[in-house]
């Protein structure tokens, strides 16, 4: 998730894109990065490194568990249903190896999730077509219910 990595995205990042939907929809940009993007905020970028945005009473780091704190304080809870809901927010927490977080995605249409890669692009696509990539798996579902706007 750091931002100072300079992002060489290829098919080679995301193999299953070249069968799976997965659409640039953004410029680049290192003004966010995919926790700020899945919690809708484009305003900053939110990483555990002291130089960077981070939550009080958090640990600064980015395990699961932590990851999964956050968005327990903004309401969000573990689910292991991830079928689209009118009502619900969902996000998807990747890794490589079941105990840093990689990547988060949020579902925003049926079988559609939108992520913001690292320093580069925001992107829609679905679980499968950024899956076994250079973030590894989604293994971890957290959503609540929708904010009304307005």
């Amino acid at each position: 998730m750091g931002k100072n990595k300079k992002n060489y995205l290829s098919v080679r990042s995301f193999p299953n894109s070249l069968h799976e939907p997965f659409e640039i929809t953004s410029p680049e940009t290192a003004n966010y990065n995919c926790l700020a993007w899945a919690m809708k905020d484009n305003s900053k970028w939110i990483e555990c490194d002291e130089d960077y945005f981070w939550f009080d009473g958090i640990p600064r780091d980015n395990k699961l568990s932590t990851i999964i704190s956050i968005f327990e304080k903004k309401g969000f809870q573990q689910t292991k249903n991830i079928e689209y809901e009118d009502n619900t927010e969902l996000v998807a927490l990747f890794t490589k190896d079941n105990i840093e977080c990689s990547h988060l995605a949020r579902q925003i249409g049926h079988q559609l999730w939108t992520s913001k890669l690292g320093s580069s692009f925001d992107v829609n696509h679905s679980l499968r077509s950024i899956e076994r990539g250079i973030y590894g798996n989604a293994v971890i579902f957290v959503k609540k219910e929708r904010e009304v706007e307005g």
